[in-house]
Order: C-alpha cells, then sequence, then structure tokens
C-alpha cells in the first residue's frame, strides 16, 4: 500500500508538472516570449545554408534610388513606370509592388504608372492595406481608384502581440469587394491558380553564407541597365530597403546587437512567398509530441528524486538534464531545422522534481537550487534570489517597504509624435527604452512600467537594498548623460526629440503582485510614488533634467547637489524640498557660491536681500529667473505653494 501511493503521488507530479509546464508556455505572455526568444535564436544563428532562391529577385529602392528623384515619397511614378516597363520586356515571370499608392503626386505620371499596371502582361500584385491600418477616406478611395481589386494584396505584416516580431503570414482582410488575400499569398495565387495557398507560420529561407542574401537583390535604379537573362521567368518583388523606413523584427533580430537587425517589409515577403512557392512548411513538432516530451522529462525528474544520492549529485544530475534538453533542441534544429520547445520541458523537468523532492521530505533544500538552475537563464539574479528566498512572491500581496523611486519624462513628446512617422518613431523609441532601461538594470532598479515615453522604475524591491537612494541618484545621472547623447544622434535630432526630465523620490511604499487571479503585476503603490512623479514634474519650472527630493538625498547621503526649492504639493501639509545634482566644479565656482548665497538668504525669509543676490546672477538660467520673479511678486522664502498636481 505505501509502495501504491508513493507511485500514485509520482504520478501526480508528473501529471502536474507536465500541465502547469504547457499551460505557463503557451498562455503565459512572458513564458511564450521566452520559448519564442529561444527558436528565434535558432533561427538567427543555426539555419541552414541554402543557395539563392532561383524564382524570386528583390528590386530594393534605395538611398541611391531616391536620389535621383527632387523628392523622396511618394517614389517617382514615371520611374516606376519605367521599371515595371523594364521588367515586362525582360519576361518576368509576375511582379508583386510593395509600395503604397495612398496619395497622388504629378498627375502625369500618376496617369502613366497606371497606365502601365494596366498593360502589363504579366501577373502584377501591388500593396494594398484598409483603415485598420491608419488609412484615412481620402487615401482609401485613392488607393482602390489606383489598384484594382485583382492586383491587391495586403502588404500588412502579422507581427507578434508581444515583441512585435514577424514569425507568420498575414493571411488577409475582407473587403467591400471581397477577401484580399496578404501579398505573398495572392502573388502564388496568381502564379499558380489551383494552389490555394494559405497563410502559415514562416520556414525562413537560408543564406548560401553570411555575407551573401537569400535572394538576389539589384537597387531598382540599375534594373534597366541588367541583361534581360538575370530577371527572365522570374518573380520580382520591388519595394524599399530604406535605414528606419518598413523595416521589422523577425527572428534574424535575436543576437543583432543594440536594438537588433531589422528586415526589410519586401524581403519578409520574399521569404514568405518562396515558402509557397517550393511548397515547404515551417518544421515545428506536434503538441502531442511537446506532451509526450515533458512527460518524458519528467518522469527522468522523478527518478533523479528517488536515487539514493546527496543534493549535490542530484542537482548535477538534474542539470545535465537540463542540458541535454537544451543542446539537443540547438542540435536538432541545425540538423533537421525542427524547432523543438526548450522552456516547456524545462519547466516540466523544474516542476518534477521539486514536487518529488517535497514528496520526499526535502522541499526546501531541492527548491532553492532547482529554482535557481532553471530560472536563472530566463530571469535578472536578484529576482531569481528573491524567489528561492520566498515563492509566495509569485501570488497576489504586498508588503510595505521603503524604496527609492524613479520617473522619467520626455519634454515635448506629444509634438514629436504628432511630426514623425509611426515605423521611425517607435523606432526610435525602442532605441531610447533600451539604453534607459540598460542603466537601470546596471543599477540594480526594477522597471515597472512604460507609459507613453515615461518610465517608472524603483530601486529596493524586489531586493531589498540599503544604498537604494543612492543607485536611484547615480542611475538619474547616467540616464540624462545617456539622454544627451541620445538627443545629438542625428535620427532622433531629426524629429525634435526633448530633454529627458528626472524625478527621484524616497519613502514608503505597498510593493507586491496587485490584480486579479488571472492577471497581475508586480509594481508599487502609495502616496509615495504619486509623489515621485510630481517631483519629475518640478523639471519644467527650473529647466532642470533631474529633480531629487531631500528624503532621496537624506537617505543616500549623498553630495553634490544645490537646493532648488521647497515646494507644497497640493494635498501636502508640509512643503518638501527639492535638490538637482551638479558637479563639485560649479559648486565651487564664483556662480555656484552665489547660488547658494542667494539662496540661503532667500530660505532665511530675507526676501529683499535674496532679491539683491539673485539679481547679481545670471538671470537666463530657468531657475534663477524663476525665484527672481517670485521674489518681484512679493515672495520671501523658499517655499512654493503649488496650485496644481
Amino acid at each position: 500500500m505505501a509502495k501504491m501511493k508513493i507511485w500514485l503521488g509520482h504520478g501526480a507530479v508528473a501529471a502536474i508538472s507536465v500541465l502547469a509546464a504547457f499551460l505557463l508556455s503557451e498562455y503565459l505572455p512572458f513564458m511564450a516570449m521566452v520559448e519564442n526568444w529561444t527558436a528565434d535564436y535558432r533561427v538567427a544563428t543555426l539555419l541552414p545554408p541554402e543557395p539563392q532562391h532561383p524564382d524570386i529577385v528583390v528590386v530594393s529602392i534605395t538611398e541611391d534610388t531616391l536620389q535621383m528623384f527632387p523628392y523622396r515619397s511618394p517614389v517617382d511614378r514615371h520611374f516606376l513606370a519605367e521599371l515595371l516597363d523594364s521588367l515586362d520586356k525582360a519576361g518576368v515571370k509576375a511582379v508583386g509592388v510593395d509600395i503604397l499608392f495612398d496619395q497622388a503626386s504629378e498627375p502625369a505620371k500618376d496617369a502613366e504608372l497606371r497606365d502601365t499596371l494596366a498593360r502589363m502582361r504579366m501577373p502584377v500584385v501591388a500593396s494594398y492595406i484598409g483603415a485598420e491600418e491608419g488609412l484615412n477616406e481620402d487615401q482609401r478611395e485613392y488607393l482602390d481608384e489606383f489598384i484594382p481589386f485583382a492586383m491587391r494584396g495586403y502588404a500588412t505584416l502579422h507581427k507578434d502581440a508581444y515583441d512585435q516580431s514577424v514569425r507568420e503570414m498575414f493571411a488577409g482582410r475582407p473587403s467591400p469587394d471581397g477577401f484580399i488575400p496578404g501579398l505573398p499569398l495572392a502573388l502564388a495565387s496568381k502564379l499558380y491558380p489551383g494552389l490555394n495557398p494559405v497563410a502559415q507560420p514562416i520556414s525562413w529561407h537560408g543564406k548560401p553564407a553570411a555575407d551573401v542574401p537569400p535572394f538576389r537583390q539589384f537597387p531598382a535604379h540599375t534594373v534597366k541597365l541588367m541583361p534581360k537573362d538575370w530577371l527572365k521567368d522570374k518573380v520580382v518583388l520591388i519595394g524599399s530597403d530604406l535605414s528606419l523606413t518598413d523595416r521589422h523584427r523577425t527572428p534574424f533580430s535575436v543576437g543583432a546587437g543594440e536594438g537588433g537587425r531589422l528586415t526589410p517589409g519586401v524581403v519578409i515577403h520574399a521569404h514568405a512567398l518562396a515558402q509557397l512557392l517550393d511548397g515547404r512548411h515551417r518544421d515545428g513538432i506536434d503538441p502531442r509530441l511537446k506532451l509526450l516530451l515533458c512527460i518524458v522529462v519528467a518522469i527522468a525528474a522523478i527518478a533523479i528524486s528517488r536515487l539514493p544520492f546527496g543534493v549535490g549529485i542530484k542537482a548535477g544530475l538534474a542539470g545535465g538534464l537540463f542540458v541535454l534538453v537544451w543542446v539537443g533542441g540547438f542540435f536538432a534544429f541545425a540538423r533537421t531545422g525542427i524547432n523543438i520547445p526548450l522552456l516547456m520541458p524545462s519547466l516540466a523537468l523544474t516542476s518534477a522534481l521539486w514536487l518529488a523532492e517535497t514528496l520526499g521530505g526535502r522541499q526546501e533544500r531541492q527548491q532553492k537550487q532547482f529554482i535557481k538552475d532553471a530560472f536563472g537563464l530566463y530571469m535578472s539574479p536578484s529576482i531569481v534570489e528573491e524567489l528561492v528566498r520566498d515563492p509566495s512572491r509569485l501570488t497576489l500581496g504586498g508588503e510595505r517597504r521603503e524604496m527609492t523611486f524613479l520617473f522619467t519624462d520626455v519634454a515635448g513628446f506629444t509634438t514629436v509624435t504628432e511630426q514623425t512617422d509611426p515605423p521611425v518613431l517607435g523606432a526610435i523609441l525602442n532605441q531610447y527604452f533600451d539604453g534607459v532601461c540598460g542603466i537601470i538594470m546596471d543599477q540594480g532598479g526594477t522597471v515597472v512600467d512604460f507609459i507613453g515615453d515615461a518610465v517608472f522604475c524603483l530601486f529596493g524591491a524586489p531586493v531589498s537594498h540599503a544604498d537604494h537612494a543612492r543607485r536611484a541618484i547615480d542611475c538619474a545621472r547616467r540616464i540624462e548623460e545617456f539622454s544627451l547623447r541620445f538627443r545629438n544622434l542625428d535620427h532622433v535630432k531629426a524629429c525634435g526629440w526633448g530633454i529627458t526630465r528626472i524625478g527621484v523620490h524616497t519613502g514608503t511604499a505597498l510593493i507586491g503582485n496587485f490584480g486579479s487571479g488571472k492577471r497581475f503585476k508586480y509594481s508599487a503603490v502609495g502616496d509615495s510614488v504619486n509623489t515621485a512623479s510630481r517631483v519629475e514634474g518640478l523639471n519644467k519650472y527650473f529647466g532642470s533634467a533631474v529633480c531629487v527630493s531631500e528624503t532621496s538625498v537624506a537617505a543616500s547621503g549623498m553630495t553634490g547637489l544645490r537646493p532648488l526649492g521647497r515646494f507644497m504639493l497640493k494635498g501636502k501639509s508640509h512643503p518638501l524640498a527639492v535638490n538637482e545634482p551638479v558637479s563639485d566644479d560649479w559648486l565651487a565656482s564664483g556662480a555656484g557660491r552665489g547660488y547658494l548665497a542667494a539662496y540661503a538668504l532667500m530660505a532665511e525669509g530675507r526676501g529683499a536681500e535674496a532679491l539683491r543676490a539673485f539679481e547679481t546672477l545670471d538671470q537666463t538660467e530657468p531657475c534663477i529667473a524663476f525665484h527672481l520673479e517670485r521674489l518681484r511678486d512679493g515672495e520671501t522664502s523658499d517655499v512654493v505653494t503649488m496650485k496644481d498636481k
């Protein structure tokens, strides 16, 4: 009976472990993103080499092409008409045009291109999008008139909801005139009318060599000079190959350095079309085989837990099994192209071993070891250590703790969004967040949320640091330095990117997982969080980049800050002193000593003397101008009453 209970218990452990691993990997966004990342990394680094596709050619609109014309957008339509005519004469098999014709240019050139499209001998599919992609009514009407229904193919790309990577074909959408398939699907249907292609995960075409693209690619302005044999009987895709324009994340973006490598949309369409024409399917694994793999790994983990060895040996065996799963997954892809899931069996291994050890009475010791082994690859070390100490942090609830909060905000961001194309702005914003978050992580902070262009992070949780205030102030200074360099990048400067304003405040708040049983987030709640946000907003009064509250200064013990004022925030009964980090050289300079002397007079309530002292300083500095205006209006101290939040 005892043995039967043990076997039933282990069976329950295996079933629970496999079910949990499957559900977490399939339905928990973070886990799904990690699983996608491992698959993407294999595609980016181990995709088997293949010859350039024999039937598909990419004709690119490059910067050199655009320099031939007086304006960049829309692309000169006389040039496009001549390009299509050259392709027609070269005897190409079909043409896909990944260029949107949603607005008029020069009437004669528009008419010429429309006539050229109408008389093309080979099948042509042109890009089409609708209101879902942001076209207004005038643009939709013009596009419907310019591109006949039979030539339309949706240029939209199917992007993952979590990381915006393209991994699947876009099926298309219904329209008043009928269903419009995705551009590669529409082109494949015209080439092979009986094919009836369907959207599916993309099976990426390998490169012949590291520096050779998977498809032959020619600049558009060179086509008319090329031998016709180079294009005869080829399927030609025309699209842009420009930096920050129609470029997207794909599996090839993983491991490609800062910001990741982005792939032109026309090249993504080429991969999808090659897959359809070749009749290939992305090599994956049946869900039943996924479960079988998890069952095998879970049983192996339970077997390890029953071995009469010490913790160290068991940990080594479990680690070996873990490595075997991962190395086997990479080896299988390199040899067969099959992307075996790695996170799911890893979770099954971890949970089965943990539960089995718990069942045997050794929960605490083994739990610490294997949480580190399994999750150390996916989470930051500080969070892993916190989970090891207290696994209950994965449930709803919170605790009160002193922390330091940091808010950032980009000045004038609304104007930037109105004046910058969304694809360009998205790329810049991602690059900005990558830099800011990297600094926060380096300083041991935790990024809690993104609110438009703003970042909210905290120091002192989930792992408690005695020097959390110092870490936050150092982080603010580094973000300020980074933002100044970032603003001077050519493509960032062109969109009018504003300064990054930062607020730092230390106080007590409730920290933990808040939400519902189905969806929750690790965050901080309390008046101190609101105060930190309002401290950040004080920068606009002084033209400063960083404001640090007196509580953060006191908690950090840092010097090298100058007082800006004591602010009576709305709803508060006591003023809050705010400071700005400055250099030691400035504090020791005549300007620094003069400011501190003038401020001291104002802080002592000697308004008239303070006014005279401030008038001797550089009145073009926003901080000095702010206090001069107050003193001239009759204020006598450094206490500023805020009328709004």
